[in-house]
């Protein structure tokens, strides 16, 4: 096969191996390293599929890929991490949280991958449930997060309620609260321009500081668009059943 249509591939192995690369950092106690290949683990997982569609490459075996490279980089990988990084906390916590936020991972995909070969409908713009790479991300930047903190200010308060934000994350992944995918919406009704500003800018915020860039992107992302997803709710159920 050529390059062209093996490219969306080698993406989504890239993310496999960035996962796989996550977790022997943890191992090696270079515990920012691995929270950041989590954070490049989902840039790759945001073009693959992109591609694959555009490319008229998709295939059955793709698919199943992605999802395995989703289990490794945003299922165990945070695992990993959290229960790692929480070493203050009780064992049974840390390491039950981490399980859970792991089954939860896997859940989801599994229930997505079943859902779309029963040809259940998917509502356009809307995730059922937080999506595990979202919900891996959001355990890396709170990682990410903490270093910052901690290397400048001392404070070690996101340690002590990450077992329990992942735990929180965990539940939202396995629920059917519709998630906004706010991805597919930017930029089709702004004008080139808006978006070259826009990104400029966030490109620009990121140089400055790319912690605090990180962790607001993310955490606006989970609450702007689940408070979306929450208020329509009820018409969502009304039409079609989201994935």
């Amino acid at each position: 096969m050529r390059i062209k249509e093996n490219f969306p591939t080698m993406l989504t192995s890239g993310n496999i191996m960035c996962g796989f690369m996550s977790i022997m950092c943890v191992l090696n106690q270079k515990f920012e390293i691995a929270a950041w290949l989590i954070i490049v683990a989902m840039i790759l997982d945001g073009f693959d599929g992109k591609l694959a569609r555009l490319m008229n490459t998709t295939s059955k075996i793709g698919a199943q890929l992605d999802s395995m490279a989703d289990l490794v980089a945003f299922g165990i990988a945070p695992a990993v991490l959290m229960t790692n990084m929480c070493g203050n906390s009780p064992t049974v916590i840390s390491w039950g949280f981490g399980l859970f936020f792991m089954m939860c991972a896997a859940y989801r995909l599994a229930r997505f991958n079943t859902q779309k070969e029963d040809g259940i409908k998917i509502p356009r713009h809307f995730f059922s449930g937080l999506p595990t790479t979202l919900s891996g991300g959001t355990v890396a930047q709170l990682c990410i997060l903490h270093h910052f903190i901690y290397t400048r200010f001392g404070i070690d308060i996101i340690m002590n309620l990450l077992p329990f934000i992942v735990f929180a994350l965990g539940i939202l992944m396995v629920s059917k609260i519709p998630f906004f995918d706010i991805t597919r919406k930017i930029g089709k009704k702004q004008g080139m321009k808006a978006v070259i500003l826009e990104f400029s800018a966030a490109i620009i915020y990121f140089i400055i500081t790319p912690e605090l860039a990180l962790s607001s992107t993310l955490t606006f992302y989970l609450i702007i668009c689940g408070t979306y997803g929450i208020l329509k709710r009820k018409h969502l159920n009304g039409t079609t059943q989201p994935v």
